[in-house]
């Protein structure tokens, strides 16, 4: 029997674990959505990194398969990182896809919020290429065991929060595989599944340019993409949940 719930799948960053996201996820479920956000593997702290993009993707989608399979419609709301793990995660998992097999439920919407939208056989670091900005290395350590982090989290991801929110969210941070920025896009989830970008305008992680590149994809491809624009940066799940949790609403409305 199908459950036709609509239930938000937070993909998280690369360096920030589903603690990070408690306000958004309160705002979520006030509006009466149910939200699941599941740890991504390399978001372990392990050093050396004993997990990869793969394992993340395979994490995603072991979360948003038996919500689909239950009748529920999926909204994924992916963040940074989790751009690239989520459009990975729901190949054949589309509500279009599941339509068609006379089954119920499936992903309905994607948002990106200040995530990367790669197109097939991108990587993140093909965005970075591409984008061919200099004077960014102060930004992040990368460690000889194949991790990174950033340098100073506060400074180039929480710089506009609240005091409390910068200790809360720099305290959470933890180190990534760095192998995870090159691995590459297989499915286009953005061609098949309506979808909503959010752009942080003040993003030094994720900078305008990189989002531009990201929008471009699917420009070129002829899909159209809903746009809205906060002035902030990298973390408006935390700067502004509600206002996040309302975009939500309207993308789930709008299926």
């Amino acid at each position: 029997m199908s459950s036709n719930q609509t239930v938000v799948v937070i993909v998280p960053g690369a360096w920030t674990p589903p603690a990070a996201y408690r306000k958004l996820a309160d705002a979520l479920k006030a509006k009466s959505l149910a939200v699941h956000i599941p740890a991504l593997p390399t978001n372990n702290g392990a050093r050396p990194p004993n997990s990869s993009h793969e394992a993340d993707m395979a994490a995603v989608r072991d979360v948003v398969e038996p919500l689909v399979s239950q009748g529920n419609d999926v909204v994924m709301l992916m963040h940074s990182y989790g751009g690239a793990v989520g459009t990975n995660a729901v190949e054949g998992l589309a509500r279009t896809d599941r339509q068609s097999k006379g089954l119920e439920g499936g992903v309905v919407h994607l948002v990106y919020l200040s995530a990367y939208l790669l197109a097939k056989g991108q990587s993140i670091m093909t965005i970075l290429d591409l984008a061919g900005l200099t004077g960014r290395d102060h930004l992040v350590t990368i460690n000889e065991d194949g991790t990174w982090l950033p340098s100073d989290s506060v400074s180039s991801m929480y710089h506009d929060l609240d005091p409390d929110d910068q200790v809360e969210q720099s305290e959470l941070v933890k180190p990534n595989n760095l192998a995870c920025m090159y691995g590459q896009v297989k499915y286009e989830a953005w061609r098949d599944i309506p979808s909503t970008y959010v752009r942080t305008e003040q993003d030094l992680v994720v900078p305008p340019k990189f989002q531009d590149i990201c929008l471009e994809n699917a420009e070129k491809a002829g899909i159209s993409v809903n746009i809205a624009v906060f002035d902030c940066g990298h973390s408006a799940y935390a700067k502004y949940p509600i206002e996040v949790a309302d975009i939500v609403v309207k993308a789930s409305n709008a299926t």
